[in-house]
């Protein structure tokens, strides 16, 4: 087989490689931003006087073991306005926010 087909195959195959990794990396975040969501909603966290600590909503950069995504997924969800974060540090769930985007994913 020729050289530059091998590169060629190579370059494919990284490509293929980097764009499963991204694939599975929004799947997964996806799975954890609908986790947080239905513990906000199971404690009852569906306003300002309800909001409730989590205790994930720091970023610990020197944990050792496998990538924690609830932080970042949390972040996504307060960027899209479906979990909303008080003054006090304290989150609670916009559940007409929550209910749109759970009938955009069941179209």
């Amino acid at each position: 087989m020729p050289e530059s087909v091998q590169i060629i195959i190579g370059i494919f195959a990284v490509l293929i490689v980097y764009l499963l990794a991204m694939l599975g990396t929004g799947w997964w975040t996806k799975q954890v931003s609908l986790t947080i969501m239905r513990e906000l909603e199971d404690r009852g966290a569906v306003n300002a006087v309800t909001a409730v600590d989590l205790p994930y909503d720091k970023i610990n950069y020197f944990k050792v073991g496998y990538r924690d995504y609830r932080p970042k997924a949390l972040e996504m969800l307060i960027l899209s306005e479906v979990v909303y974060k008080t003054f006090h540090g304290r989150y609670y769930l916009n559940k007409e926010k929550a209910a749109e985007t759970q009938n955009k994913e069941n179209v």
